[in-house]
């Protein structure tokens, strides 16, 4: 109770003060904590732990969490307020701020809770509620992520001599909690084991167990940890607990040495012949392939491992955990087909919060080009064989395909039939999104190629319409017949695979006009005439580069990149990548160590292609932009234009036509640093960095070369200048004015400021208030209604600041600030930030 209603409650006659204490507790008090302790227990019941990381100990929720209980917590917070408007000189007062503080914190709007928390603090003498409010203002801290702070109060409430049990039971458990998330491992355990000792809540009981059994277990002291998980066996506790904590026993046994991994690798195969562990399944096959791995029985490890990603239910982040074992697996064995797959089944299904996830989705990109370059060079090859095949053995085969192809319809049918069945019997045990990698191809030829042939058909479709079975089906629509009736020459320049449409060359429409219906689809993308076997032999020489650059740029593997490139020149001696070829054959022969293999390229690029980039920079030449590559010229203004509006998809379709139609050019060093800067306008700093990388590389010695590695080291440096602001310029809205600086006496502060505002701005009714700000005190000023009312009061604050310094204030920092920015600026205490956008935007 706060001083002042000691005083008024004292003149009250004895009767009416214990009839209003009486009536405030048991009539309203009493409803509000009742209301307040179901809706704990309940959110408690609804906890999602992630076991991959070490679980808080107290079962708060997550932010939809908070929002589902704001419905509750307003009724509660109703119940309360009662108690304070009816009897607000009962001694239940202070008691029911306290609980309109925990609603607060439960329905995750923490700032308001830490200012009722410091407010029961501040106002009340009652010394078990001021204890509680701090213990509590820390949790409020704990669940923001301000651990310094919260730290900081833990600092002041461990001083307080308090003999209530319960309070100390919680301090420790809260101290012990917060030490976890600052990786302060032994002095964890050492509060938590404190903690339990007077804990009687059966939840926190087997929390807290756990909690100390994951510690344990990290920090190698497998006997006290199977000690912890044991305990929470034998509590009775959720079933998921249960299983988590024999797992970790597994991962204990295992780890300790000595015949511990066989020990637990039977354990573990017991744990899959029990019924309740059937949802746990990809949990433990993942640990049993982890096990063999690491005693070096890498197929086993690998059936376990494939057994995990089968068993797949709605655990995402087990998902993303095993798909990423095999995806780094195969990486690393240098099977990129296999590894594609795998990284291709992560993402599909990966966390934004998982760690390194942005690296892991690069890779995915690179490997995806990488197959895709791969198969389209399998594929054309395939179809340009087909294309030279005889007609009836050609027909025959298409037919034998065809009925293959129906009877595994058939089969298929029957197959999902008998699914769909056994998903019914089945249907308590769920399904996950389960993505296995794809089988290999019964063969090289086109048509056992299910994709390719699915592709051809889908590109079919996209030219012809979806056509009725008929004969001279290709002449349904009359501007197709009018180009396959006007006769012209078809040159190399038109063989752009970009650009060649099948449906208006004349040859291939000859080549296939008899064709049957139902064989359509498998003749649509077999390149008959001249101009179609010229796109696909582009198609080839393209992706053979592509491949080329991926193994050399991306993946450092210089004899692959050195194998692509010589095919490349081998089977297309006159192609016009020859130049970019020979410049990447003589940078991988350097890689490789071998100098005169090298300078044999480097040679021939001087002699054949001498007025090239390539040229110049292998050869350490300043590039010299030739007037004469007028088309490249204008594409790159085009470019450059696509770039200062945004239009980045555009950039990366000239860029691509620059590099296929214009490659060796005078000015692709600008056009290969201009793409950077747009990969880092779209993909983030990570691949910013990279494609600079590159540049920087293939430019070196040259003005494009140093731009490059300027940049990058910018970049490293951690140059922000040109971030966006967190902070936005609120036009209307409420204003606060806020004043930082450091002090022993914050309360002097706050009275010397309260007593500046009744003197200058005593018709404002400014309300002055403080906060723990890092190592900073933050006082603020509320409210002002708009932004020219708080940025008058800044004007002459500017002036006035010399009696903060008198109050023990030092490194003042002052500004005006928004209701919105504040809670951020609370929240996040980028001070600094904050200052640099006030002085750009507040004048």
């Amino acid at each position: 109770m706060s001083t002042q209603a000691i005083a008024q409650n004292q003149q009250d006659p004895w009767l009416k003060r214990n009839w209003n204490n009486m009536i405030a507790r048991f009539n309203i008090y009493f409803n509000a904590e009742q209301k307040l302790d179901a809706a704990v227990d309940d959110l408690s019941t609804k906890q999602k732990d992630d076991f991959n990381e070490v679980i808080p100990i107290y079962p708060y929720g997550d932010e939809t969490d908070n929002k589902g209980m704001r419905s509750s917590m307003e009724e509660t917070m109703k119940k309360a307020s009662k108690v304070i408007q009816n009897k607000p000189r009962s001694k239940w007062a202070d008691d029911a701020y306290f609980i309109i503080g925990q609603t607060q914190f439960f329905s995750g709007d923490y700032y308001a809770a830490i200012e009722t928390f410091q407010f029961v603090n501040s106002s009340y003498t009652d010394e078990t509620i001021k204890a509680m409010s701090q213990l509590w203002l820390m949790k409020a801290y704990i669940q923001q992520g301000k651990l310094d702070d919260a730290e900081a109060i833990y600092g002041l409430l461990k001083k307080i001599k308090f003999s209530d049990k319960e309070f100390n039971t919680h301090l420790n458990l809260s101290a012990g909690d917060l030490l976890v998330k600052q990786n302060k491992t032994a002095e964890a355990i050492k509060l938590l084991d404190k903690g339990l000792q007077r804990l009687k809540d059966k939840t926190l009981r087997y929390r807290t167990h756990f909690v100390l059994g994951q510690l344990n277990l990290n920090s190698e002291k497998f006997e006290k940890a199977n000690s912890h998980f044991i305990k929470v066996l034998r509590m009775n506790a959720p079933y998921e607990y249960v299983f988590q904590a024999n797992l970790g026993m597994t991962k204990s046994t295992a780890q300790a040495g000595g015949k511990g991994s066989s020990k637990t690798i039977k354990y573990l195969k017991r744990m899959l012949n029990d019924d309740k562990n059937i949802d746990y399944y990809d949990q433990i096959y993942f640990e049993l392939a982890k096990l063999e791995f690491n005693q070096g029985n890498e197929a086993v490890g690998l059936d376990y491992m494939r057994q995990s990603a089968k068993s797949a239910t709605s655990n995402t982040d087990q998902q993303t955990k095993t798909y990423l074992y095999l995806a780094d697996y195969y990486f690393g064995k240098r099977n990129y087909t296999a590894a594609q797959a795998y990284y291709d089944s992560t993402v599909s299904v990966i966390s934004p919060k998982y760690p390194d996830g942005d690296k892991i989705k690069i890779k995915h990109s690179v490997l995806s080009k990488l197959i895709e370059n791969i198969e389209t060079i399998k594929t054309q090859d395939s179809l340009l064989a087909l294309s030279t095949m005889d007609r009836a053995v050609l027909d025959k085969q298409i037919e034998d395909h065809i009925e293959e192809e129906a009877e595994k319809e058939r089969l298929a049918k029957e197959e999902a039939e008998i699914q769909r069945e056994q998903d019914r019997i089945n249907l308590q045990n769920g399904g996950g999104n389960r993505r296995p990698i794809p089988q290999n191809n019964k063969g090289t030829w086109y048509f056992y190629n299910a994709s390719t042939v699915s592709r051809g058909t889908n590109d079919f479709q996209r030219l012809w319409g979806n056509r009725k079975h008929g004969d001279f089906w290709r002449f349904i629509n009359k501007s197709v017949m009018k180009d396959a009736l006007d006769k012209e020459d078809k040159s190399d320049e038109e063989a752009n695979p970009d650009t060649y449409v099948s449906s208006q060359d004349e040859d291939q429409n000859e080549a296939i006009k008899d064709v049957a219906a139902e064989k359509r689809k498998y003749y649509a993308n077999i390149p008959f005439s001249a101009t179609a076997k010229l796109v696909a032999n582009k198609k080839i020489q393209q992706a053979y580069l592509g491949t080329g650059k991926i193994y050399f740029d991306d993946l450092k593997e210089f004899v692959k990149a050195k194998t692509n490139f010589s095919t490349l020149l081998n089977r297309y001696p006159s192609t016009l990548y020859k130049p970019e070829a020979l410049f990447y054959l003589s940078k991988s022969a350097s890689e490789l160590g071998d100098s005169a293999a090298s300078a044999s390229y480097a040679k021939q690029v001087a002699d054949e292609f001498p007025e090239t980039a390539f040229n110049s920079v292998l050869n350490s030449k300043e590039i010299k932009e030739d007037n004469s590559d007028k088309e490249v010229l204008s594409l790159y203004e085009a470019m450059h234009s696509a770039y200062k509006s945004e239009n980045f998809d555009k950039v990366t379709s000239i860029k691509k036509q620059i590099d296929q139609n214009f490659a060796g050019n005078s000015i692709q060093g600008k056009v290969d640093y201009l793409f950077a800067l747009t990969i880092g306008k779209t993909n983030g700093k990570e691949a910013y960095l990279k494609e600079l990388d590159i540049v920087k590389e293939a430019y070196s010695g040259t003005e494009i070369g140093e731009m490059a590695a300027y940049t990058i080291r910018l970049l490293n440096e951690g140059d922000k200048s040109t971030s966006k602001s967190i902070f936005s310029d609120e036009k209307a809205g409420l204003y606060y004015y806020v004043i930082t600086g450091e002090t022993k006496n914050g309360n002097e502060v706050e009275i010397q400021l309260g007593n500046y505002n009744q003197q200058f701005f005593g018709a404002k009714n400014l309300a002055t208030k403080s906060l723990v700000f890092g190592k900073k005190q933050l006082i603020y000023v509320k409210q002002f209604e708009n932004k020219k009312l708080a940025m008058a009061y800044h004007k002459e604050m500017k002036s006035n600041t010399d009696f903060l310094k008198n109050a023990g204030l030092s490194g003042v920092s002052n500004y005006a600030i928004s209701e919105a920015n504040f809670k951020l600026l609370v929240k996040t205490e980028k001070e600094k930030e904050y200052l640099q956008f006030f002085n750009q935007n507040y004048k």
